[in-house]
């Protein structure tokens, strides 16, 4: 019996062709979806590898699950569903940096050398940024952090993004709520950007520190920096200043920017 379609979108071709078998349809519908998964995966579990790891294993269950789409809603928000029920079911990140606990080490320091006129130490601690961004959002637990980022960073409904994780649209606003609360909370006594758009970042100085302390750590930062597409018109600072607080939380996340999903992934899940 020929599969009603209630909901067409870009992927409905893509999908029907797939699931006929043609050569390397899967693949193609995979590839279209993978940076979906792969920044999804990174703002819940922060460190690149283990996000790697999450976006093959989903991509792995969305193949095997495919027959089961039955085209009644977007097909990106089926997608976002398999994912979150995935990422929802791993425990905490296993590698995690603590900032706030390094950068109280380094301030005790004697005699602590600032590195900021050392050109590489300026590079460092533009990685150490974007990684400490996405380390927040630790604060969080797992059913509040992806709340927060579907709405925050995605700019989904309460409604849509209820559908994705299976609660109410009224509960997903009250964890919205908690959320950002909670973020703002933290931001304002942990980082002086956030309380004066003026002020430099508490953690310059950190990344000669956090180098030499633990350089496999270190590398987090910097496959951040690698993976990361720049979004032109979230790149100003000034526009922080006009902005509600709750606006800013979300501008700081959306000005992260894309994230490319690393090339090994579809390879290492085989042919399709």
């Amino acid at each position: 019996m020929e599969r009603s379609v209630t909901i067409q979108d870009e992927f409905t071709d893509m999908i029907r062709i797939a699931l006929e078998g043609r050569p390397r349809a899967m693949e193609i519908l995979l590839e279209k979806i993978q940076d979906y998964i792969f920044n999804l995966s990174l703002r819940m579990l922060w460190d690149p590898q283990e996000a790697e790891d999450a976006t093959q294993e989903i991509l792995f269950k969305i193949s095997n699950k495919l027959s089961g789409f039955r085209f009644e809603s977007k097909f990106t928000t089926w997608v976002y569903s398999v994912a979150s029920n995935h990422l929802l079911s791993i425990k905490r990140p296993k590698n995690i940096v603590y900032l706030s606990r390094i950068r109280q080490e380094y301030l005790s320091k004697p005699n602590s050398v600032s590195l900021e006129d050392q050109v590489e130490s300026k590079i460092l601690e533009e990685e150490i940024r974007f990684g400490c961004v996405h380390a927040v959002l630790l604060k969080l637990n797992s059913a509040d952090r992806i709340v927060f980022v579907l709405s925050s960073v995605y700019g989904m409904s309460s409604e849509e993004g209820a559908e994705i994780i299976g609660i109410s649209a009224e509960n997903f606003r009250q964890k919205l709520s908690r959320s950002k609360k909670k973020l703002s909370e933290f931001l304002s006594k942990e980082c002086g950007m956030w309380i004066d758009d003026n002020k430099a970042c508490p953690c310059i100085g950190l990344s000669g520190h956090l180098l030499d302390r633990n350089k496999d750590n270190f590398s987090f930062f910097t496959e951040l920096k690698k993976l990361r597409r720049k979004n032109p018109t979230l790149e100003d600072s000034k526009v922080l200043g006009h902005l509600k607080e709750l606006d800013r939380l979300a501008w700081i996340y959306k000005s992260q920017g894309i994230y490319e999903t690393p090339k090994e992934i579809l390879e290492k899940l085989g042919p399709s």
